[in-house]
C-alpha cells in the first residue's frame, strides 16, 4: 500500500503530500472521479495530513489527531453530504436528493471559527455536484474569501455538474481508475482473496478500489451483483408487459438513488462489453466470467447494440434531471436489443 495508506492514484497523493509539507496547500480542492474510486478516503487522509502531529505532510495514523479524524470525532474536521443532511431531517420528511442552502449555511457558520485543537480547520463536502443553485451560490462567497486557517475539500463524481465559477476557484484533482493488476494484487495481499477470484473482482471493479475493498469485506455483495446482472440479462427474453412490470417494480420499491444508479451502471457495463466483443476485442472487458454470453449477444445488429447502450445512458441523464425512473426505464425497455 502506498503513501497515506492509499492504493492507486499515487500522483495525487504525492502532489498533496508535498504541498502540505511545504505549507503550500491550496485553500480549496475539488476531488472528482468515478463513485467508489477513493475520493472520500483521499479527502480524509488529506484532513489527517493537515493536522497530523508529525507536521511533515505524512499521515502517521497513530497520533491523537490522526486517530480522532479517522473515527470522525475531531473538532476541526467537519464533513457534510447527502447522508449527513438526511440524518438531520425529521422522520416525516422525504429524503432530499440535493444539498440545500441550509446545509451549506450551517457549514459556513463553522468555517468562520478558528481551529480548536488542530492546526487547520478542514471542511469536506461529499456529493458536491448535488448542490442546489442557491447552495452553490452561497458556497461561492466562501470560496472567494476563505478564512486563512481553513481548507475546503469538495468531493464530486464530475466537475461538469458544478458551477464553472466554483471549479475555477478550486484545485481540481480528477482521480483515475486504479490499474486492474494493482487492484488484483491489493485484494490478494490485503484481503487474502484467492488469485482467481481476485482477478474477477478486480475486473468487475473497473478500477474502483473502494468497490473492490467493500466486496472483499462483504462477499454478499458479489452474490447480489450476480443476481442483479442475471435479471438484467434475462430482460430481452421477457414479453414487453413483464419488462414494464420490472420497471414499475423498481419505481415503486422506493430504492435509494445510489442503488438505482448502481443498477444502471451495471447495465451500461454489460452492453459496453457486448459492444467490445462485437468490435472484435476483449481488451478492457469487465465481465470476464461471462464471455460466452457476451459473444452470443455480440451477434445482434450493431445498430441495436448502440441503441440499447445509448438508451441506458439517456436514462441515467433523465433520472438525474428528476424524470420518473419508471418512465426512463421504460424508454430503455422499448428499444432493448434482442427483445421479443
Amino acid at each position: 500500500m502506498g503513501a497515506w495508506n492509499i492504493i492507486g492514484n499515487e500522483w495525487a497523493v504525492e502532489l498533496l503530500r508535498l504541498a502540505i509539507a511545504r505549507n503550500a496547500a491550496s485553500h480549496a480542492y475539488l476531488l472528482t472521479g468515478l463513485p467508489n474510486i477513493g475520493k472520500a478516503t483521499l479527502a480524509l487522509r488529506m484532513a489527517q495530513a493537515l493536522n497530523c502531529e508529525a507536521n511533515n505532510g505524512d499521515v502517521c495514523g497513530n497520533c491523537r489527531a490522526c486517530k480522532r479524524i479517522a473515527k470522525g470525532n475531531f473538532p476541526d474536521v467537519r464533513i457534510v453530504g447527502l447522508a449527513e443532511q438526511a440524518a438531520q431531517q425529521k422522520a416525516s420528511e422525504s429524503v432530499k436528493t440535493r444539498l440545500g442552502i441550509d446545509t451549506v449555511r450551517e457549514w459556513q457558520a463553522d468555517i468562520a471559527l478558528r481551529p480548536y485543537e488542530g492546526r487547520r480547520r478542514v471542511f469536506i463536502m461529499h456529493d458536491a455536484e448535488t448542490m442546489t443553485e442557491q447552495a452553490a451560490n452561497a458556497l461561492l462567497k466562501t470560496l472567494e474569501e476563505p478564512p486563512p486557517f481553513a481548507t475546503l475539500i469538495l468531493v464530486a463524481n464530475s466537475a461538469g455538474d458544478l458551477l464553472p465559477t466554483i471549479t475555477s476557484r478550486c484545485h481540481v484533482l480528477k482521480l483515475r481508475p486504479v490499474p486492474r493488476q494493482q487492484v488484483t494484487q491489493a485484494l490478494i495481499e490485503h484481503w487474502q482473496i484467492a488469485p482467481d477470484d481476485a482477478a474477477i473482482v478486480a475486473a468487475w471493479s473497473a478500477g474502483r478500489i473502494g468497490w473492490a475493498a467493500a466486496v472483499a469485506q462483504s462477499p454478499d455483495l458479489l452474490q447480489a451483483r450476480a443476481e442483479q446482472l442475471e435479471s438484467l440479462i434475462e430482460l430481452p427474453s421477457k414479453p414487453l408487459v413483464e419488462r414494464f412490470k420490472w420497471a414499475e417494480g423498481w419505481s415503486k420499491a422506493n430504492r435509494e438513488r445510489d442503488e438505482l444508479f448502481a443498477m444502471l451502471e451495471l447495465w451500461q457495463v454489460w452492453w459496453r462489453d457486448v459492444l467490445l466483443i462485437a468490435a472484435g476485442t476483449q481488451q478492457g472487458l469487465i465481465n470476464i466470467d461471462r464471455v460466452e454470453d457476451l459473444q452470443a449477444l455480440s451477434r445482434l445488429p450493431l445498430t441495436a447494440i448502440h441503441k440499447t447502450l445509448k438508451g441506458i445512458n439517456d436514462a441515467v441523464t433523465q433520472i438525474r434531471e428528476n424524470v420518473s425512473p419508471q418512465l426512463a426505464l421504460e424508454g430503455v425497455l422499448l428499444n432493448l436489443a434482442g427483445a421479443k
